[in-house]
């Protein structure tokens, strides 16, 4: 029998066709309307590019938009190619952005400066917002050298299929979520180091609780000190899938807890030349995991552990004989 099609499937099928044609002849800034029944769709799409598209800066493309919200969101997509940034990217609520891979698309800077903030950071994060696909260097110059900065965000900020780089500062940060930030961090890969003083790949600081899927954290520098997550004053992550791992320093620590900080940690690997896990004045509980290199301090809770050599621990964390 033969089948008819609708006027309505022709319609989306046409919808289709003309969003692919445009998209392939040239990356300029549309408003691409797709038939997709009752779903709410992205509507602005706004591109970067180094040729052809409606911006050859990120943060001239974000700065351009004044009307996002809930019910007009927007779509900044960065194409392929090298970015140097001389002002922080600042992410706005419902304006996601998006690069074409985390091998092609670079946004780069040396934004540094005194204070351990935005004005520090190349991307600064927002809430209702999602960073993706893409690399981010800071090769610093000043005290504090970050590559993400996030404040008092909550889940609806999201990081996915990102690879950070922080250097060339005092104190080098791949992120840092600050007071009461807790962002959804998922398919990453973090880099720190250079730093005389002290290098972290993630910093969850006051009451910071991201959700940290699928993170892989190195760290190999000269600095005096070396972390690859370090939770302070009450945050509590919940990592799971979180590889560390952190050399080269004075002291070296996989994960390092303290002031109250709590973190939960599942089927990770915490690697750290000096410990792989440290505590003070802080409680972790750990499950499925490896920890190499020994633990120092109390607090643990260990499930199902081991030590990456053949042995269990205990639910001190303490390797069995």
């Amino acid at each position: 029998m033969q089948k008819t099609i609708s006027f309505q499937t022709m319609l989306l099928l046409a919808g289709l066709l003309c969003f692919w044609l445009s998209s392939e002849v040239q990356a300029t800034d549309r408003v691409v309307v797709i038939p997709m029944g009752s779903a709410k769709t992205l509507q602005n799409i706004v591109t970067v590019a180094k040729g052809n598209g409606k911006f050859t800066d990120p943060v001239a493309a974000v700065n351009s938009i004044t009307d996002a919200s809930a019910t007009n969101p927007y779509l900044v997509l960065i194409a392929p190619g090298k970015y140097t940034l001389t002002a922080t990217m600042v992410m706005k609520p419902y304006v996601d952005i998006t690069g074409s891979g985390e091998n092609v698309t670079l946004l780069t800077g040396a934004i540094s400066s005194g204070n351990p903030d935005a004005t520090s950071a190349i991307v600064k994060g927002a809430n209702h917002a999602t960073l993706s696909n893409l690399s981010i260097s800071n090769t610093g110059g000043n005290t504090y050298s970050i590559g993400i900065y996030n404040t008092g965000l909550g889940i609806s900020s999201r990081l996915q299929q990102v690879l950070t780089t922080a250097t060339g500062g005092t104190i080098n940060f791949g992120v840092l979520n600050e007071t009461n930030s807790s962002p959804i961090m998922t398919d990453m890969n973090v880099i720190a180091g250079g730093g005389g003083t002290a290098n972290a790949g993630v910093v969850n600081n006051i009451n910071s609780s991201p959700i940290m899927t699928e993170v892989n954290i190195v760290i190999i520098s000269a600095g005096t000190d070396n972390y690859g997550v370090y939770n302070i004053a009450s945050s509590s992550p919940i990592m799971t899938g979180v590889n560390t791992a952190v050399s080269g320093g004075t002291t070296n620590y996989g994960v390092y807890n303290i002031d109250s900080a709590s973190p939960t940690i599942r089927r990770s690997s915490l690697a750290g030349a000096t410990d792989g896990l440290a505590n003070s004045s802080a409680t972790a509980t750990i499950s499925q995991s490896t920890i190499l290199n020994g633990v120092s301090g109390g607090g643990y809770k260990c499930v199902a552990c081991d030590n990456g050599s053949g042995h269990y621990l205990d639910t001190s964390c303490a390797t069995v004989p």
